[in-house]
């Protein structure tokens, strides 16, 4: 009975409390689904369990629990130095840089960590109590760990940016691709990881900021769970692959000194130019320098570094300033006055009415509607 008097019901521990359940829930379940035919998905999965567990290194304690159950005292769930970790191999297998060598190593001091976190776990408590107390635990397993995985994030963030720029060179449609969500929820990630160390000096007993960083996590399970279930491995989307060639992202800069080396640039642009202006093959919504390549009997970096280095643009820039010019010349005829402007939109290649203003404001610094009537006056 006085189990129940003695309990310290609070806001904090319930929010972590479902956080858990929720983590765990979507956890579980990628990892059930997933594991035979989508490893990356799997890596979500496992990183939707962990970050979940984490918040029982908080709960008993919140809760008064330890007193009554001295088991949860020292739970093996510090994943100081894995969590990152994590993240980053399950970026890197959704990325275009998916056929590359898996980083796996990276997960290997987050692997000891909780080795031997488990071992301190099964010692007697009194053991536990002096281990926890002294200054070489938290700094072995907390701090260390946590500059650790900042350095893994920054390195996730230049994969990132790294996945960006081969994708804009890759893909005419970029919906989907570019993993906005995960730059978005890695800098989250980085960003909480540094207040929530620094409020723990500042005023360790706020209970409003304990309250917020909880409600925090439990939107952040949510909303990754979410975006990771929708999410498509990048470079799967390349359907249209030209036979015995095999895509690879190469480092553009090197690309472009060994082809100006061997090859005219002008003349093979001018080939690329010539085709894509004759064939309107910009027209196709989701044309990818791979399909190029394929008509053009030509390798994609070729295409892609000479792009690059003529017109100092990657392949989604070139095909959507051919779009953009051939909705202009569509917006000047008469005859295509009873399109709308996202009608033209479609017309000329562009998935949504979004992405076919920004590129068309872009490109000739006003919207359609404003050349349009420009055109009338």
């Amino acid at each position: 009975m006085n189990l129940f008097i003695d309990i310290n019901y609070n806001l904090q521990s319930f929010l972590d409390v479902l956080g858990l359940i929720q983590g765990l829930s979507f956890g579980v379940l990628l990892l059930i689904l997933t594991y035979r035919h989508f490893r990356s998905t799997y890596f979500l999965g496992l990183f939707l369990v962990l970050y979940s567990l984490k918040l029982m290194l908080f709960i008993p304690s919140g809760l008064n629990l330890i007193t009554y159950y001295p088991g949860l005292f020292l739970l093996p769930f510090n994943f100081s130095w894995i969590l990152f970790p994590i993240f980053f191999v399950y970026t890197q297998k959704i990325s275009i840089f998916s056929n590359e060598k898996v980083k796996y190593w990276v997960l290997y001091p987050g692997i000891v960590s909780f080795i031997l976190q488990s071992v301190i776990y099964f010692l007697p408590y009194s053991t536990k109590m002096e281990i926890a107390e002294s200054v070489w635990h938290e700094f072995a397993f907390t701090y260390l760990g946590i500059f650790y995985s900042w350095g893994i994030g920054i390195w996730n963030l230049r994969l990132l940016n790294r996945h960006r720029m081969a994708v804009e060179n890759t893909f005419s449609y970029l919906g989907n691709k570019l993993l906005n969500w995960v730059r978005v929820f890695l800098i989250y990630l980085l960003i909480t990881s540094v207040l929530v160390h620094v409020l723990y000096y500042v005023s360790p007993e706020n209970y409003y900021f304990k309250i917020l960083f909880s409600s925090l996590d439990l939107i952040a399970i949510y909303w990754l769970g979410i975006n990771g279930i929708m999410q498509q491995n990048v470079l799967s989307t390349l359907n249209n692959k030209k036979p015995g060639i095999p895509y690879q992202v190469s480092d553009f800069k090197n690309e472009l000194k060994i082809t100006s080396k061997k090859e005219n640039l002008k003349a093979i642009m001018d080939k690329i130019d010539s085709y894509m202006k004759s064939s309107e093959a910009y027209l196709i919504s989701e044309l990818t320098i791979v399909d190029l390549a394929d008509q053009l009997e030509m390798h994609p970096k070729k295409i892609s570094t000479t792009i690059n280095g003529i017109f100092k643009q990657n392949f989604n820039s070139y095909v959507n300033y051919l779009r953009i010019k051939k909705a202009e010349d569509l917006l000047s005829k008469k005859s295509t006055d009873h399109f709308s402007v996202e009608g033209i939109g479609k017309e000329v290649g562009f998935h949504s009415k979004s992405a076919f203003y920004a590129a068309f404001k872009k490109i000739t610094g006003t919207t359609p509607n404003k050349f349009k009537d420009s055109i009338a006056r």
